[in-house]
């Protein structure tokens, strides 16, 4: 019996041995993310590891920093496995030049990141008109997703109790999607 229990334990200590985050792994999450990013360039701020096999990442946000540098947050999909972390990335590495907060998008959503910047962020105000042939409504919201002109989003009522989707149609102001 203490043999069987003896040979177990290394084998159950290796499943949970931290692994080390690497450039690559930083690297692969900004590309799925849409940044083409070199793993050369990513800089990280102290050692970051993963536990267990499950260290996939996703970016959160991307900030300018100094000198040509980005600062990007990053997670491990499985919030068991790793927190969250900040490593810097040299500019030159390509990228649009700024990146709506991902820290509202639905997981599983795919996120259209281009190098025009968001009308509304998440958590701006704006008014959201309903029309039709006999209404017209205009009510405060509050956006629960960035976008640009034209991009459908999510909002909520100033009190989160009704939840809509609407067309960004300017700064401020998003039209009701009727499903």
């Amino acid at each position: 019996m203490a043999i069987l229990v003896v040979w177990v334990l290394p084998s159950a200590a290796q499943l949970h041995e931290p692994l080390s985050i690497t450039g690559q792994d930083v690297a692969t999450a900004m590309a799925v993310a849409g940044w083409k990013v070199d793993a050369a360039n990513v800089k990280f701020l102290s050692q970051v590891s993963v536990i267990g096999q499950n260290g996939r990442l996703k970016v959160i946000e991307v900030a300018p920093w100094v000198e040509n540098s980005l600062k990007v947050k990053l997670r491990c999909l499985d919030p068991r496995a790793c927190l969250p972390f900040y490593v810097l990335v040299n500019r030159t590495a390509g990228g649009p030049e700024s990146l709506p907060s991902l820290a509202n998008s639905a997981e599983g959503t795919r996120v259209e990141l281009t190098g025009q910047r968001p009308v509304l962020r998440s958590g701006d105000p704006a008014t959201m008109v309903f029309n039709n042939r006999f209404l017209h409504i205009s009510m405060p919201v509050i956006c629960l997703q960035s976008g640009r002109q034209g991009q459908t989003i999510r909002v909520a009522s100033i009190d989160h109790r009704r939840f809509y989707k609407a067309e960004i149609m300017g700064p401020g102001l998003l039209k009701a999607v009727t499903l």
